[in-house]
């Protein structure tokens, strides 16, 4: 097998923004690993019986005093051993057939599943992406209405100065007045 119990247990997937939860995919992982243990644990007894009854087979064949072919005239008696054997060869070929499309069952559902998180990362990474343009746009926009309102503030600060300075001469010429009046009095 390509894969082992081992290798899903210490996996470890990347976390990319919001994806799956990975205590749930951890816990997914468990269940396979606990099926792949007890399937190997099936295989392992059917290969033990499988052997035995190989061994027992062997036992049988050679208590078995060939009788001659012209005695014999109906069909040959296959010997409940070996049916035995071959039903267990059956039962062990399909235990493994089994744990074969297990296996690829759980590589596919994996593979759909880091597929998905792809799509759903790129997609956030896209939200992100926007979000961070319209409001770098409108950041540039904000600086240059900060840039003109400075401007401007500053036209009219320099506008109301040089009505100050203009109108200084008026002041002082009437404050003139008004001392010039005083020492009349």
């Amino acid at each position: 097998m390509g894969i082992t119990v081992s290798d899903i247990e210490q996996k470890e997937f990347v976390f990319k923004g919001p994806g799956y939860d990975p205590y749930d995919v951890d816990s997914y992982l468990d269940q396979i690993c606990d099926e792949m243990i007890a399937m190997q644990d099936r295989i392992a007894a059917l290969e033990e019986e499988l052997k035995h009854a190989k061994a027992s087979l062997e036992v049988s064949k050679q208590a078995v005093v060939p009788v001659p072919q012209e005695i014999v005239k109906a069909e040959p008696y296959a010997p409940p051993i070996a049916r035995t054997s071959e039903t267990l060869e059956n039962i062990l070929l399909s235990a493994q057939r089994i744990s074969d499309e297990a296996i690829e069952n759980a590589q596919k559902k994996a593979a759909d599943i880091v597929a998905q998180a792809e799509v759903t990362a790129g997609e956030v990474l896209d939200e992100a992406q926007g979000k961070k343009d319209t409001l770098e746009t409108e950041l540039h926009v904000l600086r240059e209405a900060a840039d003109d309102f400075r401007k401007r503030f500053m036209s009219l600060i320099n506008e109301q100065k040089a009505l100050l300075e203009a109108n200084s001469s008026v002041f002082e010429k009437a404050e003139g007045e008004n001392e010039h009046r005083r020492g009349r009095k």
